[in-house]
């Protein structure tokens, strides 16, 4: 879901032209739906009896949608009294700023998360007093304050890549726009992401479990990186879609976007010949997992689709 042209950020997804010479020519750059935007290396709170996503993304100058992706929640975006959640930048509990603190996952690295808030395996070892490099799910980590953009406040990706200028200034009016307009219901989204699936030959439960866990079913959230609306997809592959099948998509309108992220969705499917390989191509991007293997975040995201089809839309 995330490249945005010509920047830094790190995304870009191939897509085959399937039984064409095309196909033998290149595969499309096209999206990788799940960068985090966030301002500095995240910290870590409780939620405490009352609170919302809503309360808590005000309180931290954040939004909803940054929240649930920078700590794997579902769709609706469900939390609990007694949960820790992670929040974007802000300061760890030592004080410094700039740092934070991280709660290790089982899957994580030091590598991964070195490169997840810009810094080195080296300088997180030392901050934590570490002699090797295993890590265990479920440790605290502090994670060592960066210098340069991340620190004085401008929006990273979870990678450490500055976001654009242009592109935030396009999240802004593209969040003004939504916010204007009124949208289909959570129910009524969900009954058009499973017909146009059927439509387009896409598995009716593997769409519909993908647009919940990317928006919850709403067409107003849009990410930091410009991700939009239900099946979160980014302008730039709304445009490589469109040229593809002869047609222009406004993303902004749920139809359209929800018939975008469906046929993305087919073409990485008849690109990969496996589910799971296409979830991780809509999450992580094609071209990275060429570059850098399935993420862990990714088998999360996946096993987290697997979980939603099986147990709570098996039939769309």
């Amino acid at each position: 879901m995330r490249t945005v042209g010509g920047a830094t950020l790190p995304i870009c997804l191939g897509l085959s032209m399937t039984r064409t010479n095309r196909s033998r020519r290149t595969l499309g750059a096209l999206i990788a739906l799940a960068v985090v935007a966030t301002a500095g290396a995240p910290s870590v709170i409780t939620v405490k009896p009352g609170d919302t996503l809503w309360d808590l993304a005000k309180a931290h100058g954040t939004s909803v949608s940054a929240l649930k992706q920078l700590n794997d929640l579902p769709g609706s975006g469900a939390i609990y009294a007694g949960d820790t959640l992670r929040v974007p930048g802000g300061q760890s509990s030592s004080g410094r700023s700039g740092a934070g603190v991280h709660i290790v996952r089982r899957g994580e690295t030091l590598s991964h998360l070195a490169v997840r808030y810009g810094t080195t395996s080296a300088a997180i070892r030392r901050a934590n007093g570490l002699s090797g490099s295993t890590i265990y799910a479920g440790r605290r980590l502090a994670i060592p304050g960066r210098s340069g953009a991340s620190a004085a406040g401008v929006p990273t990706t979870n990678a450490g890549k500055r976001i654009p200028e242009k592109v935030r200034s396009s999240v802004s009016q593209n969040r003004a726009i939504l916010a204007s307009r009124s949208h289909p219901s959570k129910a009524e989204v969900r009954r058009m992401v499973a017909a146009t699936a059927r439509r387009h030959g896409v598995s009716p439960s593997l769409a519909v479990a993908v647009a919940y866990q990317e928006s919850g079913f709403q067409q107003r959230v849009v990410s930091g990186v410009n991700a939009i609306g239900v099946m979160q997809v980014l302008p730039s592959t709304g445009r490589v879609l469109g040229r593809q099948h002869g047609r222009s998509f406004d993303l902004l309108k749920a139809q359209d976007n929800i018939t975008a992220g469906v046929l993305l969705l087919r073409q990485l499917n008849r690109s990969t010949g496996s589910n799971d390989r296409t979830l991780a191509g809509y999450y992580q991007g094609l071209g990275s997992i060429a570059r850098q293997g399935i993420l862990p975040q990714t088998h999360r995201y996946i096993r987290s689709i697997n979980h939603l089809r099986a147990n709570r839309f098996p039939s769309g």
